[in-house]
């Protein structure tokens, strides 16, 4: 059974056809990033976007590792919103799971995995710092978005 497990879960770069790289070089590329959220969602200010597509192995491995995120983005005062994908989304998300942090002054601070790795377990969190760094100056170099990564990701673009 571990064998098949294994052979299911295998590592992928979060974003193989380098879309989200080219279009975040864009100066505008965060502004942007929010007015499609907020087309789409309401109050997006001081939110948490959790990104899911059906169907995806990988977000069931990750699923521990989301709920601890929802929990500290809560602690945080965040609100989590989460987001089904379809191969034709408008945000752009090459991979899934992913997530977006927007903080409490509406600027996205960070967009792209959870994690890296094969289980993409919490150990290995890279949005979580995003979460607990309430100091607005921490936004003014921009979001850091992470593209380069590699782990269990299912693509869904």
């Amino acid at each position: 059974m571990s064998l098949l497990f294994l052979s299911v879960l295998k590592i992928n770069r979060f974003d193989s056809n380098g879309s989200l790289t080219a279009e975040a070089m864009d100066i505008n590329f965060d502004k942007k990033f929010v007015k499609a959220v907020s087309s789409q969602l309401e109050h997006v200010a001081g939110s948490v976007i959790h990104f899911e597509a059906n169907n995806c192995f990988c977000q069931t491995v990750a699923n521990e590792h989301v709920n601890a995120v929802k929990i500290l983005a809560s602690e945080f005062n965040l609100t989590n919103h989460t987001v089904n994908l379809s191969k034709d989304n408008a945000f752009n998300i090459p991979s899934v799971p992913a997530v977006a942090v927007i903080n409490h002054q509406g600027l996205l601070t960070y967009l792209g995995p959870y994690s890296s790795g094969m289980f993409c377990a919490e150990g290995d969190g890279l949005v979580e710092p995003y979460l607990m760094n309430k100091n607005p100056e921490y936004s003014k170099l921009g979001a850091t978005i992470i593209t380069d990564a590699k782990g269990c990701y299912c693509s869904v673009s």
